[in-house]
Parts: structure tokens; sequence; C-alpha cells
């Protein structure tokens, strides 16, 4: 691209962790940077903010000095009819106020200042249940001074960051993927196939998981196993060195896949039957749009973000946070009715395409952008 093409272009600034790390902050902002038709359209620059994973959010020297560099690094880039678009989970007070640093140097420099919120105490939190401290309400008092925008993921936390950021927009845009990359399952797959995609975290279900494995293993039911998809090596995070030492000691652990790539992820959801999703706490879930997108009917948790994204019955089953018997109950009679499976993936494809398709995202982003810009 020519300096003088470039410049006749509006400039993005997308500020997040990106490689090494990895998750749903990281993949929604390389979508962005790496959209054509957003580099089409606009000047698409890329700031990453990636740190140690152990010390996120932590109140130690070097993410003080961090915070101070990435803002100095966003006064760098941005200039005036910039729109820095800023990803964070703004919780816990150290993240609010660093993305209070990111804002004030944009704005310095005359640009517009769009947050994403990433967090899922936001959306998890009955309706004005979310509470945080002095530091972190003063934090969110000054983004709301300094940002044009706040982009939430879904509609259940606007009735908890309203209160704070009461002078702020807040539209919602769910995370995407691109549907038509997703081979979509027959679901008749010999063994039938379960599938779990998630960090291997007690907090994403795996020990309620095995449970109702265990309780499934005690059913009359076709021939079925399990595939569990996450990284499971050890020495980097004591919980999930417990959880995997569990999946192990319980007979599983030739289910575990270890750390895959994307492409992989896509191609176990296409050679599986049913998704598995008994987690305890979410944002919005990049492994239920996949899932759908698959055209896999769904069993998960009935948190209020995935109630938001699954109808109960349409797209698959919903049952109790921790329960595990309901968990095999749900599962067991999708193992048994393969044209209920088809029913739900074939309405899980159908929203996917409607609802989380990156044409949808990027559509509904490239407008925010035109919107706040210059």
């Amino acid at each position: 691209m020519s300096p003088s093409r470039s410049h006749s272009k509006q400039r993005v600034v997308v500020v997040a962790h990106g490689p090494p790390l990895k998750g749903g902050i990281t993949t929604v902002a390389l979508d962005l940077v790496e959209d054509p038709t957003l580099n089409a359209s606009f000047e698409m620059v890329f700031q990453n903010t990636s740190q140690a994973q152990d010390k996120r959010g932590t109140l130690a020297l070097e993410n003080i000095t961090r915070a101070f560099a990435h803002a100095f690094g966003t006064f760098r880039l941005a200039r005036r009819g910039t729109v820095v678009h800023t990803h964070s989970v703004q919780d816990p007070t150290l993240v609010a106020w660093r993305q209070v640093l990111i804002a004030f140097a944009a704005r310095l420099r005359g640009a517009r200042v769009l947050l994403h919120n990433h967090a899922f105490r936001l959306y998890m939190e009955p309706a004005r249940g979310y509470r945080v401290g002095l530091a972190h309400r003063i934090a969110y008092m000054l983004l709301d001074r300094l940002a044009h925008a706040n982009i939430l993921l879904a509609p259940e936390g606007l009735a908890n960051l309203e209160p704070l950021m009461p002078h702020t927009p807040m539209p919602v845009v769910p995370n995407s993927v691109v549907v038509d990359d997703f081979e979509l399952s027959t679901l008749e797959h010999s063994p039938i196939t379960l599938l779990f995609v998630g960090e291997l975290l007690e907090r994403k279900g795996v020990l309620v998981l095995l449970d109702a494995l265990d309780d499934l293993s005690a059913r009359d039911l076709p021939e079925w196993q399990i595939k569990i998809v996450g990284d499971n090596q050890m020495g980097l995070d004591p919980e999930k060195d417990r959880v995997v030492t569990e999946v192990r000691s319980r007979g599983y652990s030739s289910a575990m896949t270890g750390p895959v790539t994307r492409e992989e992820v896509y191609r176990q959801m296409a050679r599986s039957d049913v998704f598995v999703f008994p987690t305890f706490v979410e944002g919005l879930p990049f492994s239920l749009i996949e899932a759908m997108a698959a055209g896999l009917p769904i069993v998960a948790s009935d948190i209020a973000t995935i109630e938001g994204m699954i109808t109960d019955d349409i797209h698959g089953k919903l049952v109790p946070v921790r329960d595990a018997h309901a968990l095999a109950d749900a599962v067991a009679e999708l193992i048994s009715d393969v044209a209920t499976r088809r029913r739900m993936g074939s309405a899980g494809r159908a929203k996917a395409v409607e609802t989380y398709d990156r044409k949808v995202f990027i559509e509904r982003i490239a407008a925010l952008y035109r919107e706040y810009g210059r």
C-alpha cells in the first residue's frame, strides 16, 4: 500500500492482547485487523498489548509500566480522526484503569475512542447486580467521559454497565465466525460423538461433564464416545493441572486432544454429533457459535448469556448449572434421537448465518467506525 493511499483512508487502531496469547479477545482483534473488507475501507493498525498470562490484571510494577507503555503506543499511532478500538474485560480495577490511560492518550491526539467490553462478570451477574469498588467505579466514570461508545457482546450486560457509564452509547455486537468455513456434521457418526471445546478448568464445567459421562456410561444407550478439545499441557496453570489430572484419573485420557489449531476444532465439530458445554461463566462463547455454524445440537448450562443464544428445545437443551444428572439426561435424549439432533442442528446453523456470521459482524463494526470516525 502506498503512503498516499494509506493516508487517504480513515485509520483504525485496534488495541488488544494478541499472540502469543489466545482466547476471545485475541481472536476478535485478529479477525478485525486481518479482515480484507475492513482493510479495503480503512487503514487497520494493530497494537499488540500481550503480557504474561500469570500476571494479567494484577497490581505488579511490570503491569503498571506496561499500561503506560501501551498508552504511549496509542498516542503515537493515533491522530485526529483516528478510531482507537480498544478491547478489554474492563475488570478488575487495574485493567479498567489501563483502559483509562489508553483512552486518555487517544483523546489527547484527537482520536475517537471505541471501547469493547469482553468481561464475563458483566454478562453473568443479575441485572444491576454487578458491583465494583470505589477505585473501579472512578475508572468507569472517567471512561464514561473519554469514550464515544462501549461495544458489548450481549444485551445482558446493558443493565449492569449503564449505571456506571450513563452517558456512553452501548451498541451490542456479538462475536462472529465465517459460517461458510464450517463443514456441516452429518449427525450420524458411529459411535455417536459428544464434543467439548474449551479451557480445561473447573469453571468451564469439566468436572460436571465427567460426572455426567459416568452417569451416561451406566445407561443402556447407543454406542457413544467423548472428545475433549482443549490445551492439556501441564505446568502452566495449577487449576488446569488439577482438572487434567482428574480427567486422566477418571479414565478419559484418550478423549483429550491437547492443543489444536482452529482448523482442527472445525474438523472435530464436523465429525461430532452433540456439543456439550456445561460452563459456569461466559461472556459470549466462541465455541457455541462455532458449534451452531457446524450444525451441532447443543447441551449447555442455562446461564444468562447462553440463554440469549440458545433457545431450549429449538437449538439444543439448556440444563441447570452444576447439575450433572440433568446434563446426562439431556445428552442421553439426543444420543437416542437422530431426528431431534437434525432439527436442532438445522435451527442452530440458521441462527449462526443470521446473527453470528462474520459478514454481519464486519458490517456492524464498519458502520461504527464510520459513525464515530472523522
